[in-house]
């Protein structure tokens, strides 16, 4: 497997958190984000939506992060982080969209405006806005992990779909203390075997 990678993206971070876990090899190939390496014609070859991160296994190639995780922990199943069963598959595919749609959208563009484009460079009320959806999200999770140690019931991808934003959500202005129960969600995330660091 070889995947196309930045160590400051926290999309790129899922797959190789998963990969991690599971022990597997693959060839890291760092994409230039800031020289405008993902706009080149061949990286848009292999993926033409311009992002990473992009998974090359074999013949077959697949881009989109949450799509990542999910087939790499579909492929190599059964194991701990995903699962066949209709109701344990629906919590993860809920949580692993609920991730793409209702976090990455908002802690990810906070932490772009605050940390890629520097201050003076967004529009504030933009910024605040996405913080206040981030944060509304947030209070979604807050409850949820009141009663689960997980959000799909286990650790599983779908929780490794939604942790790389959290984990940088004060990179994007937001405190999560102010969520004690998802603080507590990713300090057990960061005590599971295999867990990595963003930058490892």
């Amino acid at each position: 497997m070889k995947l196309y990678d930045h160590p400051l993206s926290g999309n790129c971070y899922k797959a190789r958190l998963l990969l991690s876990h599971l022990g597997l090899d693959y060839e890291k190939v760092r994409v230039e984000l800031f020289e405008g390496e993902h706009k080149t014609e061949s990286f848009t070859s292999l993926n033409p939506n311009q992002k990473i991160p992009v998974l090359i296994d074999g013949e077959f190639t697949i881009w989109e992060s949450n799509a990542v995780a999910i087939y790499i922990a579909k492929k190599y199943s059964p194991n701990a982080f995903f699962s066949d069963t209709p109701e344990e598959f629906g919590r993860i595919m809920q949580w692993s969209i609920f991730g793409k749609t209702s976090i990455d959208p908002y802690l990810a563009v906070s932490r772009y405006y605050l940390k890629f484009l520097g201050e003076g460079n967004f529009d504030q009320t933009q910024l605040e806005s996405h913080q206040q959806q981030g944060k509304q999200s947030l209070s979604i999770m807050e409850d949820h992990l009141a009663n689960n140690d997980f959000l799909a019931g286990r650790y599983s991808v779908a929780d490794m779909c939604c942790y790389p934003y959290i984990l940088l959500a004060n990179e994007g202005g937001i405190d999560i203390s102010e969520f004690s129960n998802v603080e507590k969600w990713c300090r057990r995330i960061e005590n599971q075997p295999g867990y990595i660091n963003i930058d490892a």
